[in-house]
């Protein structure tokens, strides 16, 4: 399993175990049935369907998601873990984000919140 494979399954571990963390979904879903993040990388595409309740991934392409995120796998986990700046890599093309990019903001709060409580 690759690192941005564990960290996939480090975070949903966090999000769907911990009522805090539904919280956040809770807000960032607002008033829709849920979010859809597509992931492709020379892995493969992926995509993660997050709702109030918690997240999941998927293998495969989903037809409509709300952003698409293509890129290095060890580029989106630099950028999931902080260490990469994420303005940096839309600078200089390693990232393509499709899509509505807002929703970024939300998911790395959530990561953030993930992170610092697993310390």
């Amino acid at each position: 399993m690759s690192q941005l494979q564990e960290f996939f399954k480090f975070l949903m571990s966090q999000v769907n175990s911990k009522d805090d963390m539904k919280a956040h979904l809770a807000t960032w879903v607002g008033p829709y049935h849920g979010k859809i993040l597509q992931v492709h990388t020379e892995e493969g595409a992926q995509y993660i369907v997050v709702t109030k309740e918690g997240m999941k991934l998927f293998d495969g392409v989903y037809p409509s998601p709300d952003v698409i995120y293509k890129a290095n796998s060890s580029i989106l986990l630099g950028i999931f873990t902080g260490e990469t700046p994420f303005k940096d890599t839309m600078k200089d093309g390693s990232l393509q984000v499709i899509g509505n990019a807002n929703e970024s903001d939300p998911l790395a709060n959530l990561i953030l919140v993930a992170m610092t409580g697993a310390l």
